[in-house]
Formats: structure tokens, C-alpha cells, sequence
């Protein structure tokens, strides 16, 4: 199997399944326990913690565990929103965000709060300018994604920072998952982050949360106060260690990564402009990742060339893995201005520490095979 599906979920490190086998064998005892045993698990996950916290650049005190991304979106947006409602009721967000960032603004609809979309420019970017527009002493909630999934433009956060400056009530969250490590971010800037460890080579159901000022969240979930209530329920020793260590390999990996997938993402690209019908949707450039491409064949379904290509074993995706059962056109495209026929004919190609080049090599061959047979469909007019 050729897997370019990486944006959607990554093959864990074998070192991360030994630990976390090893600790469930080893240290299964509850961490919350007061006997000596819980003790030396409560140590072993703020060992882990530290590790974490350390290569974030940030206090552990501001970390804490989570079940994955969508469980951190919620706990900082809603607790956000919960806490600041009695200073102001206008919320922003944009188009190109994930499904558990946008449909967590439609939900805080239904508590009086008023949701403003930010505009999205052709380049895949937030319109800084109509930002600026809508922002005012009302707003209490700006989430806005590192990095774009479907596409992978990387959003002007530094920019976003400097505005909310003059906005000091405004709590900024940002949902990391496809960006962390891959750009210069420094996470103490911003009011939250969340990551999810099934993107980095960790597993999935490994969540994590930064909170700049834990006061300001209110708890959305009643329980047993792990977590420091955050998110209460017997805590993953077994997931916060092999996600330390997921995220410890993957930061020792990631800068030569990084020089690897630009090196890729030139020769796909340099092989996908040469085929008449195909549209690149993210380009080579400083301001998007190297790890996604996205790009249209107009007149072909996505998921025709998607079935094509599983035919032969590859394996890439049309969008988010979280939103690709429903029917809806993808808005993070749709909001560049983007046809609607072009974003039918959108697939997703993605890459991780594991992709070799011969692979692409092979996915391009095969790729062009099949390009020869939509080429035929597209220019016979049918």
C-alpha cells in the first residue's frame, strides 16, 4: 500500500506502541489513587507532561490531556465563550476551519452569541483587513487554525496577535493540529491550543490542550476534577506517555521532514503541471505547509479518482477525514472562491516522516495512467 493520506491520521512510531503497551502492563494503577502505586503514576504522567511541555516551549501547569483535538476545541471554545458571556456576545471564526471548530460556533448560537465569519482571500489566507472590520469591543472569542487541512495554508497568526492587542478581552484560540512544529508559532502568544497526538505518529484518542490562564475556562464537564477539571475522568496514563513520546521522536524528525516534503511536493508538482485538466490548490511557497497538496481534475469527481486509485492500492482523500461521509461541498475551498466543480474534483494528497520518494514515483506513474482515462471523459464533452 502506497498511504498519502497523512492529514487525516499518521502510522504510529513502533516506539510509541512499545510504551504505551509498556505502561499498561507496568503502570495500569490509577493515577488519581493516594496508595504508593497511584503515586508513582501520577509521577510518571507529569514526567510525561514536562516532556511535553518542554518541546512546546511552554509551562506544563498550562498543559493537560485530552481524549483528542475535537475534545480540546470544545473545552476552549465553549469554556471561553461560558466565562467571558457577561462581557461581550460576538464571536469570530472563518470558513476554512475544522468541523469541531465550526460546528462549536453554530452550537454557541443557541446562547445568544453572535458568530461573524472572516473573510477568506483566493490565496487560502484570512482577510487580515476584514478582520480588523469586524473585530470590536464586543468580541470575546477569536479562533482561527494554524494551518489549513484541506489545503494547508499557513494562517497569518503573528498578524492576528498584534491585532488583538488593542483587544485584551478578546480570548484567541488556535487549533494547532496540522501545524504544530511545522512553523515558528510560539504557543505562549496565544490564549489556547489544541493538538492531537494521531497527527504527529502518537494514537488516536491522545488529545492535548494549552491554556494560557486557566481561569478563564469555564468547566464544561462535571466529574471527578482530573485535570484540574478540565477534563475529568480516570486519566490515559498509557496515551500521555506514548504521546510525550510520539511528539519527543517526531520534534527530533520534523526540521529535515520538513526539507524531505518540500522536496516532494516540488516533483509533484512540477508532474501535476504538466497534465492539462489539473488545478493545484496549494501552491510551493513559504506560507503553506510542504505536507499537503490539494488539487482539482475539473469535470471528474473526486471520489472517482479517489476509487481509481484504490484500485491500485493508494491511498489518498477528498477532505477532512471528519467530514468526508456528508455531502456537503467543502467550505475551506469554497470560501477561496474556488468553482463548485473544481471542488468536486478535489482530492488531497498528504505526507508524513514515513513517505519515500519511490512511492511517489509509483503514485505519479499510476496517476498519470488513470489521468488518461478522465482526460478522455473530460475532453469528449460527455
Amino acid at each position: 500500500m502506497i498511504y498519502l493520506d497523512n492529514a487525516a491520521t499518521t502510522k504510529p512510531f513502533n516506539e510509541v506502541l512499545e510504551s504505551f503497551l509498556l505502561v499498561n502492563k507496568k503502570y495500569y494503577g490509577n493515577t488519581a489513587s493516594i496508595n504508593e502505586y497511584g503515586k508513582k503514576c501520577k509521577k510518571l504522567l507529569e514526567l510525561s507532561r514536562k516532556q511535553i511541555a518542554d518541546i512546546l516551549k511552554v509551562n506544563k501547569e498550562n498543559l493537560y490531556f485530552t481524549s483528542c483535538a475535537t475534545e480540546s476545541n470544545n473545552i476552549a471554545l465553549i469554556g471561553a465563550a461560558m466565562h467571558k458571556k457577561d462581557f461581550g456576545k460576538h464571536i469570530i471564526t472563518s470558513k476554512l476551519e475544522h468541523p469541531s471548530v465550526l460546528e462549536v460556533f453554530k452550537f454557541l448560537e443557541n446562547f445568544g452569541f453572535k458568530v461573524d465569519y472572516i473573510n477568506v482571500l483566493p490565496s487560502g489566507h484570512i482577510d487580515i483587513e476584514h478582520l480588523k472590520k469586524l473585530i470590536s469591543k464586543d468580541t470575546v472569542l477569536l479562533s482561527v487554525m494554524e494551518v489549513n487541512n484541506i489545503f494547508g495554508a499557513i494562517q497569518p497568526i503573528d498578524k492576528i496577535i498584534e491585532i488583538l492587542k488593542d483587544y485584551p478581552k478578546v480570548h484567541f484560540h488556535v487549533d494547532g493540529v496540522q501545524g504544530v512544529l511545522k512553523t515558528d508559532l510560539d504557543i505562549n502568544k496565544v490564549d489556547s491550543y489544541s493538538l492531537s497526538a494521531h497527527k504527529f505518529h502518537g494514537l488516536k484518542g491522545s488529545g492535548l490542550l494549552y491554556i494560557k490562564e486557566r481561569r478563564n475556562i469555564k468547566n464544561i464537564s462535571l466529574g471527578g476534577g482530573q485535570e484540574d477539571n478540565l477534563k475529568s475522568g480516570t486519566v490515559n496514563l498509557a496515551n500521555a506517555v506514548s504521546t510525550a513520546k510520539a511528539l519527543r521522536i517526531y520534534s527530533e524528525k520534523v526540521s529535515e521532514m520538513n526539507k524531505k516534503h518540500y522536496e516532494f511536493k516540488k516533483y509533484l508538482l512540477e508532474e501535476f503541471n504538466k497534465l492539462k485538466h489539473v488545478k493545484v490548490n496549494s501552491p510551493l511557497k513559504k506560507d503553506y505547509v510542504n505536507s499537503i497538496i490539494n488539487i482539482s481534475i475539473e469535470k471528474i469527481k473526486g471520489e472517482a479518482i479517489i476509487n481509481s486509485l484504490n484500485a491500485e492500492n493508494i491511498m489518498v482523500s477528498t477532505k477532512s477525514a471528519c467530514s468526508s461521509k456528508k455531502n456537503n461541498i467543502n467550505e475551506a475551498l469554497l470560501s477561496r472562491g474556488i468553482s463548485d466543480d473544481d471542488i468536486k474534483g478535489s482530492i488531497r494528497i498528504s505526507f508524513s516522516c514515513f513517505t519515500r520518494k519511490d512511492e511517489l514515483e509509483e503514485f505519479i506513474k499510476i496517476f498519470k495512467e488513470k489521468y488518461k482515462q478522465f482526460e478522455e471523459v473530460i475532453e469528449s464533452g460527455i
